[in-house]
Parts: structure tokens; sequence; C-alpha cells
């Protein structure tokens, strides 16, 4: 268990943040490029469109629109983070104990803390369907249906390092060393295989220096998070708030020139030719992409111009659906341990997701890592000495249930609701049939905290008393548990649990089933037992894989991970 961390009050800026990352020049846009028609994008194609219209439906058309077809294996990928680490022995690894906040115990060590109100029937643990979860997952019930949880879990505790590894996957890395050309983040993984046909591809609400644990000059270029690994239709555009998101679509309008032009020219005098040529199949996929976008545009009744771009995030329907007041599209700081206040420069959960559908909707992303606005939201350490009042009544755990409808519930609700009903492409399937999402964390929270080194410790009874009260036990725990959701993943299942004697993950094997030689409620190995060779539990590496896997990806060979798919969380 770590320390806690300080975090101050937020501060709300009514301003809309700087771009966090600036488009661009055009020259070296133009030398990244490299000019061939292999490496053509979509954006390339919707500036030509822009500045010379769309050519008419030639043979060219339509064989770039057969070639796309043919291996139009569109997918969307979505991770949903909550920074901090939600307590998931109130979730979906959760554990039935007494509170002994109410009913004290001679050996403290031993003591469980819970909520206040643990207990009662909406703070208790429930089973719909297959699923057995805690009350903070109770409003998520209706998504159970396609959802397949994973309970057997243990990650880290450091925040910084934890949220890298869910990036990056499970392997030998340290932070402040330079990303390698072969290391991919699983969005970045994701994008590199389906993000050639998009505007932008890979949008993401995480700002990596915007933990308080990070030093700026520490981690300057290639350390830490790298945003540039992979192709250029990979690389991670951190989207901020939907001004500034308009204002780059803008800005990606207006851009191109004549060597650019030029080039688009010839690929559709040539388009024939280009098209059965199998290193530019990307290119065909990139122009009958833009093709689509630009008549889907047009046929709302306008040009494709900056006027059509500032109707973007601006549905008063969408925004009533996923909740969004005017101040959930305001950036936050906060200050972490001390140091100069931070932000993400992203709008609340429920904005990113509005922004997410939308994009989704136009065709022009595919890859979305979606998380909690405010640093450290669900960092909610609590000292033993705080669950009593002054008057020495109750007053329990720190309650995470608001939060949790705030920044992943309700929003999450209206996302896959609007997946649901969304069509793609006049195919009769819907967005969320192409669609996995992963809702995770860096880690867990605890509900406990041993005293055996305090009470050995050579001081008078009075500063034991004070460094046991002053402990904290809602520190950083390795013990977490995430879900996948989507079509692709089998519904109403969980795989793994926690004991509830050992509070740590039981093992499973590698068809999800638990490790017959552990108690599956105490979580203790059963007498005269062994481990089963096979058994493990899984980490964010496994989780990185799988996302890849549900998503039609081989993930071997994709960034630098060690761990292997889940394979029994894709339906048969």
């Amino acid at each position: 268990m770590s320390s806690s961390c300080q975090v101050d009050p937020h501060i709300q800026h009514a301003s809309p943040s700087p771009l966090v990352v600036p488009p661009l020049p055009r020259r070296r846009f133009l030398s990244r490029l490299g000019l061939t028609a292999a490496g053509l994008s979509c954006a390339d194609f919707l500036s030509y469109f822009a500045a010379y219209g769309l050519p008419p439906e030639d043979r060219g058309a339509r064989l770039a629109q057969g070639a796309a077809q043919s291996n139009d294996d569109r997918h969307f990928l979505i991770y949903w983070y909550l920074e901090g680490g939600w307590c998931g022995y109130d979730m979906f690894n959760p554990v039935m104990t007494s509170n002994h906040v109410i009913e004290r115990l001679e050996n403290i060590s031993q003591e469980r803390y819970r909520v206040l109100h643990w207990g009662d029937p909406q703070y208790g643990i429930h089973t719909h369907g297959n699923i057995r979860c805690g009350f903070l997952a109770e409003p998520g019930k209706g998504l159970f249906a396609d959802m397949a949880v994973l309970s057997s879990m243990h990650t880290g505790s450091g925040h910084s390092r934890d949220r890298l590894k869910v990036h990056m996957g499970e392997y030998n890395f340290k932070q402040t060393e330079e990303r390698h050309e072969n290391e991919r983040s699983v969005m970045q993984a994701f994008a590199e295989v389906y993000g050639q046909p998009c505007v932008l591809p890979n949008l993401s609400w995480h700002w990596w220096l915007s933990d308080g644990e990070l030093n700026e000059v520490q981690y300057s270029g290639r350390r830490g998070y790298y945003h540039a690994l992979g192709p250029a239709h990979a690389h991670t555009i951190y989207a901020g708030t939907p001004a500034k998101l308009r204002q780059l679509l803008v800005r990606i309008w207006q851009e191109g020139g004549d060597q650019v032009a030029r080039q688009v020219h010839s690929f559709l005098d040539n388009a024939h030719r280009e098209i059965l040529n199998d290193d530019n199949i990307g290119a065909a996929q990139s122009y009958h992409s833009a093709r689509q976008i630009y008549l889907q545009l047009a046929a709302r009744g306008q040009k494709l111009d900056q006027n059509l771009l500032h109707s973007l995030f601006n549905d008063a329907g969408l925004k009533e659906e996923f909740g969004i007041k005017p101040e959930d599209e305001l950036i936050t700081y906060r200050s972490v341990n001390g140091n100069k206040a931070r932000s993400k420069f992203s709008p609340n959960a429920n904005v990113q997701a509005m922004m997410s559908y939308e994009m989704m909707r136009a065709g022009l992303s595919c890859a979305f890592f979606i998380e909690s606005r405010d640093v450290r939201r669900f960092d909610s350490h609590f000292s033993r000495k705080k669950l009593w009042k002054a008057d020495r009544s109750p007053a329990g755990m720190p309650d995470q249930t608001e939060m949790m409808k705030q920044d992943l519930w309700n929003p999450l609700h209206a996302f896959v609701r609007r997946l649901k009903q969304t069509e793609y492409k006049n195919s009769g399937k819907s967005l969320f049939d192409h669609s996995n999402l992963v809702l995770t964390s860096e880690f867990g929270r605890t509900l406990h905290g041993e005293v055996d080194g305090i009470l050995k410790k050579t001081i008078d009874e009075e500063k034991k008393k004070a460094e046991i009260g002053d402990q904290d036990i809602c520190a950083h725990w390795k013990v977490t548990s995430c879900a996948f959701l989507g079509s692709k993943v089998k519904g109403n299942s969980q795989y793994g649990t926690v004991g509830e004697n050992t509070l740590v993950a039981i093992p499973i094997l590698p068809d999800g089933s638990l490790d017959p030689n552990y108690d599956s409620v105490t979580g203790e190995l059963k007498p005269d037992h062994e481990k089963h060779p096979q058994s493990f539990v899984p980490n964010h590496g496994d989780v990185y894989a799988t996302a890849l896997y549900l998503s039609g990806i081989d993930p071997k060979g994709r960034g630098r991970n060690e761990r292997p798919p889940l394979q029994f969380i894709k339906k048969a």
C-alpha cells in the first residue's frame, strides 16, 4: 500500500484550453506523407475534395468502392478509464465481510472497513444473471447482457507506472526510458490496423503529464507515454474540448496544397490501376471513406466547410441524452502532492462519450480513450481515524457511488444506447455491432490495513495509537477487475473471483474457470493441494491483448506486450 496522495480542490476554467498538440507545419506534414499513393490518407482526399469538388462517379470511384467494401472490416475500440482506482471489493470483485466500522475487533489488522450502510439492500452484493457484483456496479446491470467481467486480476499500486501498463501492456520497460520503435499503446496498435481510412483515427482524452507524480523535464521527448509510435495514422491525437476538436477539424479541411492536390489528382486519374496494387489498398479505402464522408455531409444540404464542422458537438438533443451541462465542457486543474496544478485539457466523461459517438457516426475516428476528467478523481485515500466522527459515531468508508454514476454508468448507458440505435453504412448492422469497449483503471483500493509493523515499533503507546489512526485504509491496491463490452464479447459472463479471507484474486485456468485447488469462497489453497501449473492471475497485459483479439487483430507482434489474449472472453 502506498502513502496518501494529497489533492487540492479542483478549479474550473471557463476559457478553452490551448491545443495540446498543434497541427504539423505543412512542410513537415508533406515530408511525413512521403507523397506516394500508398501514403495518402483520408484527410488528403478530403482536402482535395474541399478545394476542387467531388470527382464524378467514374469507373475509378466504383473500383475504389469495391476495393474498400471487400476490405471493409471496420472496427471501433473504446477504452473507458477511471483514474485513481474504483474500490473493486464494492464492484466487480465483491467480497462479503463484516463492517468493523460498526463492530471493532481486538486484532485491528483483521478489521474490514466498509461504507456506513454496508449490508443494507442498496449497499450489498447482488447477482444479475451470471454476474455477481457489488453496489458500485449496480447502476450498470442493464449492460450486463453484453458484458464479460474479469474479476481475478492483479496490477501494481502506482498511478503513473500502472496506468502506463494499461496503455502499453506487460513487458520489461521503464517509464523514464525512451520508447522504442516497436512499442505501441493498445490504441496505437489498433489504429495501425484500422485507422488508415479515418481523418482522426486515434482520439484520446488522457494527458500523460497531468499526473502529479511526473516531472515534465524527466519525461520529455519519447519517455513515458509517447504519442507518436507507429505510422502516422496510428498516432495519438489529444481531442481536448469540443471547441478545440472542431478547430482542429477546420484546420484539416483547410490543410493541403498543390503538391498534395497533384498527388491526389494523379491517384484519381489512375484509380483503376492503383487499386490493383495491393500496396495501395489503404489509399483506395481512404479515398472511398473520404468520398462517403463528403457525400454524407453534402446530403445534409451543406458544403464541406467550417459551418458544417461548427455543428459538431452542438446537438441539443444529444447533449440532453448524455446529461451534459455547460460546466461539463470545461476543463479542470488540480494540484497533486504540492506540485503545480495539472490538467488533462479535457471535458467531462459524458462530453467525451458524446464526442466519440459523433466522430464514429461521421466515420472520422475509430479509436477512443475516454477517461475521468479530474486528476485523481477516484483516488479515495482515507485514514482510519476518519471512519468515526468526533463523537465516535461511525462515518464509514468513502462512498464512490455518485462518482461511478457520473463518470461511468450514466454516460455509458447513453453511449451504448446510441451505438445500438445507429446503423453503420446502410449495412443492417449498428455501430455497436462493430465496437468493443474496455472498462478499466490502473488499480483497486484497500478496505483494511496491517498494523503489526506499527505495534512492533519501539515508540510509546500514544505514538503507536496515532500512527494506527493515521494509517491509510483506502490506499492503492493491486487487486482489481475490468470488463469487456461489445458485440464480439461473450455477454452475461464473469471469470474469476477474490477470496473473502485472502482478499486477493483466485487464479484461473486457460479456459477461464477457477483453479480447483483453491477454495472458491475463502480464496485459500485447499489442504494438501498445490496451485495448478497452468493457472494464472491476469493483469493489464492480458487486457491489452484481449482488446485487440476481440477486434480481429492477432496481438502477437503488435507492440511489445508479452501476455496472450483471454480467448474465452470472445463470443463463440
